[in-house]
């Protein structure tokens, strides 16, 4: 890309800009020979040799602070703001980018679908784009998405740090409840009441948190979550994903995927560490099992996991 198209807020490239000191032709020869990608109408990204594209939330994340560098004094909310504060969806990401309203009434133009406000909400600042503040993102999320995505997202959020560096929890149980009562009665106020009756900051990710559903829909006794276990053998203090004392069972959500990064990014050591700590819960639990997303997403062979370990069903198949 020539030395004059210099980027601006965010590293873009702004047609705006452009036109404003006469390099129209100049954007448009680096768009020609892949210098420049579109993010969205009249904002450009540079690209260097051996640059890989965003996908999922960063795909999203990248979207919305295009629009923030275009559009007037937005605020972002729903999967917008959650792509910016790395929050997960499990169904995946929008093509267009989610604001708060100036009304309560909402509305959709190409790329943007604004979301009716709720109540009175004071921004907040996130990677230099405004946001709406946690509590009310999680909100209009449940408001607007499905269970899943919605609880995932609050779990992620709730998430309490265990380990030196983790990030601390955005916000609290407490704090979620104050502003869901606080807004009420809304429309979609039952979607939080639902995401509220189950949501824990103790759940370490999507698949964690999609399992609990699974367990939920089919019937299954809720297990214990992040339940220790000493392990002096390999020098730990294990947390299980699952636990279900009444059975003496464990699970985990992760399966083969941890593996197949090790062996590609970790060393040789840290799988056998990994099989090791394995080894020694089995030692201590009557059964113990773990899955990974593709068992997950296939239902089957999670629930026959189960039912081998004899988790007790405890009520019917229910609708969620």
């Amino acid at each position: 890309m020539q030395s004059h198209l210099r980027p601006g807020p965010h590293g873009f490239v702004l047609w705006r800009d452009a036109v404003a000191t006469g390099r129209v032709e100049a954007l448009r020869g680096s768009l020609r020979k892949g210098q420049l990608i579109r993010i969205r109408p009249g904002v450009y990204r540079p690209v260097k040799p051996g640059d890989q594209p965003p996908f999922g939330a960063q795909r999203h994340a990248e979207l919305v602070r295009a629009a923030a560098v275009t559009l007037q004094r937005p605020v972002f909310t729903a999967h917008s703001a959650a792509a910016l504060l790395g929050l997960p969806l499990i169904s995946g990401w929008p093509t267009s980018v989610y604001l708060d309203s100036s009304t309560r009434r909402g509305g959709c133009r190409p790329g943007v679908v604004q979301v009716g406000r709720l109540g009175d909400d004071t921004p907040t600042l996130t990677d230099g784009v405004r946001t709406t503040s946690i509590e009310v993102t999680l909100i209009q999320l449940a408001r607007l998405t499905t269970l899943r995505d919605a609880l995932a997202a609050t779990d992620a959020a709730l998430r309490s740090p265990r380990h030196p560096g983790q990030r601390p929890a955005l916000t609290t149980m407490e704090r979620l409840g104050a502003a869901h009562e606080r807004l009420r009665p809304y429309r979609g106020c039952r979607r939080m009441d639902a995401v509220l009756e189950r949501a824990t900051d103790q759940s370490d990710s999507p698949l964690e948190t999609d399992s609990r559903l699974l367990f939920e829909h089919h019937g299954y006794a809720q297990p214990v979550l992040q339940h220790p276990i000493d392990l002096p053998e390999v020098g730990i203090t294990a947390r299980l994903d699952f636990y279900w004392p009444e059975v003496d069972a464990a699970a985990e959500a992760d399966g083969r995927g941890k593996y197949r990064r090790a062996t590609v990014e970790e060393s040789a050591d840290s799988v056998i560490a990994e099989k090791d700590r394995e080894n020694a819960i089995r030692r201590r639990v009557r059964a113990f099992d773990r899955w990974d997303w593709a068992d997950r997403r296939a239902v089957g062979p999670v629930l026959v996991r189960l039912d081998a370990m004899r988790i007790p069903r405890v009520r019917p198949v229910s609708v969620l």
